[in-house]
């Protein structure tokens, strides 16, 4: 599928524009351009639990225009919204197209959203800080049922590392500094080369160690990460720049 073919390149290039973010607006500037490379109505992020960041309040950070954010608020719809509870309280991605919609109020918010031009498919990634901070990064669609179903498999291969890229960026422009983990020498190349898309037994022959302490490793990063498994542990390293892509 052409679409898809032309997304494979789109990662590579938010990897590289993430590190040139300096600035609050920069950084929701980069929301716009991340719908745009992958072809998305909309990217948000939320944070409800972040030290110093959602003190008095909730940050967002969204491409949502402002008459929809207003209509949000004022029909009490964070109430309802069954994304809120998704992205905040579970540990996994999911589409919207799984939400229970029997609630009348549940429905109407979901057409009225449409109504705004927020798009008819949404995806939400949660997001969870090496220091228990609580967020999520959610996307919109308009492409039809048929198309969803081939671009969200890019979408969950691609949106849980830039979740956790997007989660850094907004600490980082926002001043906000939560003491990074320490992982060792070995933690951190295990993690660079997983980075790289080697397997535990490539990392093993390249280090000249075993497979089982290599899993011993990713096992310590993951408990000091704060992370589900590989993909989030290099995505979390990579975001916070404690490791980079191997040339």
């Amino acid at each position: 599928m052409g679409d898809v073919m032309k997304l494979d390149s789109a990662f590579s290039i938010l990897i590289e524009e993430f590190a040139t973010i300096e600035t609050i607006t920069e950084g929701k500037l980069l929301l716009r351009r991340i719908a745009d490379l992958y072809g998305l109505r909309h990217a948000v992020y939320f944070a409800s639990r972040v030290p110093e960041l959602t003190r008095n309040e909730p940050y967002i950070a969204t491409t949502y225009s402002e008459p929809w954010i207003q209509h949000y608020q004022d029909r009490g719809f964070v109430e309802i919204d069954p994304v809120l509870p998704s992205g905040l309280l579970q540990m996994l991605p999911t589409d919207w197209s799984t939400f229970d919609r029997s609630q009348p109020r549940v429905r109407e918010m979901f057409g009225e959203a449409n109504d705004f031009g927020i798009g008819s498919q949404g995806m939400t990634f949660p997001i969870r800080g090496a220091h228990g901070e609580a967020a999520m990064f959610s996307i919109t669609s308009d492409a039809s049922d048929r198309d969803w179903r081939c671009l969200k498999a890019v979408y969950m291969r691609d949106f849980q590392t830039i979740a956790n890229f997007v989660h850094e960026m907004v600490l980082r422009t926002e001043n906000v500094r939560p003491k990074l983990p320490k992982l060792s020498p070995r933690e951190l190349e295990c993690l660079k080369w997983a980075a790289a898309g080697k397997t535990y037994a490539d990392i093993a022959t390249i280090l000249n160690i075993n497979v089982s302490t290599v899993k011993t490793y990713m096992e310590f990063s993951r408990a000091k990460l704060n992370t589900l498994n590989t993909t989030h542990s290099v995505a979390r390293a990579m975001s916070a720049r404690l490791i980079n892509l191997v040339e």
